[in-house]
């Protein structure tokens, strides 16, 4: 019987392992092919600098945030709602536009809705840094 084994080329778990040794003794993975501990994470960027990282983060917390995630994205991008800085007029214009692609909600859940956006995306408050993949597809002007 052969001493000693080597198998080379075994991929496991998407790393490539090296085992030699004496058949009768547990094989050792050689050091060099041991894989680093990443390395933690670094701290982001100030609050203001950090972009968000996905559509969803883009919408503060608050009484109408499921609503806007849950129902513009269905026609647009939803990070396109977040962009414009709407006056109240320009929401209510834009909720008058889309009264019929959004007939399934009912209108207490549109106050709802547009009650978020008037209060969270108003040309009173900065606009947020959207990163250009979430606004791919391109955003209607409202």
């Amino acid at each position: 019987m052969m001493r000693s084994l080597c198998v080379a080329g075994l991929i496991l778990g998407g790393s490539l392992i090296v085992a030699c040794g004496k058949a009768d003794q547990p094989a050792e993975t050689p050091k060099a092919l041991v894989p680093a501990a990443s390395p933690a994470p670094s701290a982001s960027p100030a609050a203001g600098a950090a972009k968000p990282a996905n559509a969803a983060s883009l919408f503060p917390a608050g009484d109408g945030r499921q609503l806007v995630l849950d129902t513009c994205g269905s026609c647009h991008p939803v990070a396109c709602t977040a962009r414009g800085q709407r006056t109240s007029a320009q929401w209510d214009r834009i909720r008058e536009s889309h009264a019929d692609k959004v007939s399934a909600l009912t209108k207490a859940q549109m106050d709802t809705l547009y009650t978020y956006l008037k209060a969270n995306f108003n040309d009173a408050r900065p606009e947020p840094q959207i990163p250009a993949e979430l606004l791919q597809q391109g955003c209607t002007p409202f």
